[in-house]
C-alpha cells in the first residue's frame, strides 16, 4: 500500500505527522510526501520533508519526497496517478476556509480516497 500525503509546510507536518506515520506503519504502506511549492519557495516543504524524514525513520517505513509547482488540486491528482497511490491522507486545519474548500474539491476529483485528520488529533497520540 501507498500513500500520498501533501503537506503545507513545516507547522502542519509538525502538527500531524507523528499520527500520518504510525497510519502508514500500522497499515505497512510506504509514504509518499508531496509539498507544492509556491513561487518556487521549496524552503516550506524541505523543513516538512525532514519532519516526516524523522518519523518514518523512526518507524521504518519507506518515504518518498516531491515537491510540484503549480495548482494545487491539479499537482495533488497527477503526483496521486504518477505514483499510483492507493490512498491521500490530508490533514484539516482549524479555521481555514481554503483548506475546506481544498479538502472538499480534491475530494470531489479524486480517483483516489482521501481520509481527513481532523483537527486537534495530535492530542490522541500515545
Amino acid at each position: 500500500m501507498k500513500l500520498l500525503v501533501p503537506t503545507a509546510g513545516p507547522v502542519p507536518a509538525q502538527e500531524k505527522a507523528e499520527y500520518i506515520s504510525k497510519l502508514a506503519c500500522s497499515l505497512g504502506a510506504e509514504m509518499v510526501v508531496l509539498h507544492i511549492a509556491i513561487n518556487n519557495n521549496t524552503k516550506p516543504g524541505k523543513e516538512a520533508f525532514k519532519i516526516f524524514e524523522g518519523h518514518c525513520s523512526k518507524d521504518n517505513i519507506k518515504l518518498k519526497t516531491v515537491i510540484e509547482t503549480g495548482e494545487v488540486i491539479q499537482s495533488i491528482s497527477k503526483v496521486a496517478e504518477s505514483e499510483k497511490v492507493d490512498l491521500i491522507v490530508m490533514g484539516a486545519s482549524e479555521g481555514r476556509m481554503v483548506a475546506k474548500w481544498l479538502a472538499t474539491d480534491v475530494m470531489e476529483r479524486s480517483k483516489v480516497p482521501i481520509v481527513i485528520i481532523p483537527m486537534g488529533f495530535e492530542h490522541m497520540i500515545e
